[in-house]
């Protein structure tokens, strides 16, 4: 017989693939304040020792039933302390990146590509993503480090005020940067290939500053982007993680080649659908901060309600757009609870 955690995943296969499935699959991203809140793992410890992240990640992922799968966690920084971006830690060990001193054109075409065996924290990541792949016990699998979408890294680089305001004032500024962080992740995802095997099944790219263009603007840079990132990739799978408030780029998430979506709490299924064309599958319905002040019970009430709004179509999935740090874990496990009771 099947567990949850096996069931689960056959489900979101399915919803990916377009496939019908007999209910509907869910899914959250785990990363290190989650694994943080629930083990209070210390976080110097959990980024640079990769036993102790390992560790963390395996006693949270039991108390879920095992529903999730390891991955590296360097946080949001691994390209970009490639590029010039200073790593910092704040008062409670949050990793974060300080934009890099880059002004005008000449600037970026000082950088070269990041290497991710250098000394940086893409190696950090692959060294993290070694452990995982050799202590991995039965039943679990270990996914590639997520990337940061092309623009949010260049984002974070150049800052991201200024670098919004380039795509219009700048866009040659824009594109230098761009390519250079493309040229630096295509480096960081082969090198995972060689550790997990090519191709990869999918990679999350999560890329909530991309939001902050037009619509215009975003056809112009991030469509564009992502074409040039995963032309090396094309049997890889794109996720997004954009639970920014994008509702005015959604009829644009397919033409970027996603197959899935996970999106802002503030949209409904029914609204994300019907802006998507029905064509990615919708990681959503709930929203965090809510789920982490409800009882068990008022969770169970709430997921049952947004499965009801999913209208039968397993293309929606049940989750929570954005950090479920503070969720308790006896609402993620009723979740899957009463997704897995739901039937379609």
């Amino acid at each position: 017989m099947s567990t949850l955690k096996e069931r689960n995943a056959e489900r979101l296969r399915k919803s990916i693939a377009g496939e019908k499935a007999d209910g509907h699959a869910v899914f959250n991203y785990y990363t290190y304040p989650f694994f943080h809140a629930v083990t209070k793992v210390p976080l110097n410890e959990y980024f640079h020792n990769p036993k102790v992240m390992f560790d963390a990640q395996l006693e949270a992922l039991e108390q879920l039933d095992g529903c999730g799968n390891f991955a590296p966690d360097a946080g949001a920084v691994a390209e970009c302390s490639a590029l010039g971006g200073k790593v910092r830690f704040d008062e409670h060990g949050y990793i974060s990146v300080a934009p890099a001193e880059i002004e005008e054109l000449d600037d970026v075409l000082a950088i070269k590509p990041g290497d991710p065996y250098g000394n940086n924290y893409m190696r950090i990541a692959l060294e993290q993503l070694e452990y995982m792949v050799g202590h991995c016990p039965a039943g679990y699998k270990v996914n590639p480090h997520a990337i940061m979408g092309p623009f949010t890294v260049g984002a974070q680089l150049r800052g991201i005020s200024d670098f919004c305001a380039d795509t219009i004032a700048d866009p040659d500024l824009v594109w230098a940067i761009l390519d250079l962080v493309i040229e630096t992740q295509v480096n960081f995802i082969k090198a995972q290939e060689k550790i997990l095997g090519a191709p990869l099944h999918h990679i999350l790219v999560c890329d909530d500053l991309s939001a902050f263009l037009s619509e215009p603007a975003y056809q112009e840079f991030i469509l564009p982007a992502y074409d040039k990132l995963f032309k090396e990739f094309p049997n890889t799978q794109r996720w997004l993680h954009n639970d920014s408030t994008a509702r005015h780029v959604a009829p644009d998430i397919p033409k970027g080649g996603m197959v899935a979506w996970q999106y802002h709490p503030s949209i409904s299924p029914q609204d994300a659908l019907a802006l998507t064309g029905n064509k990615v599958s919708l990681l959503g319905g709930l929203n965090p901060v809510e789920l982490a002040g409800l009882t068990e019970e008022q969770t169970i009430e709430k997921c049952n309600q947004v499965i009801d709004s999913f209208g039968g179509n397993n293309r929606c999935v049940l989750a929570a757009g954005g950090s479920i740090n503070q969720v308790p874990l006896a609402n993620l496990r009723a979740m899957f609870r009463v997704a897995d009771e739901r039937k379609i």
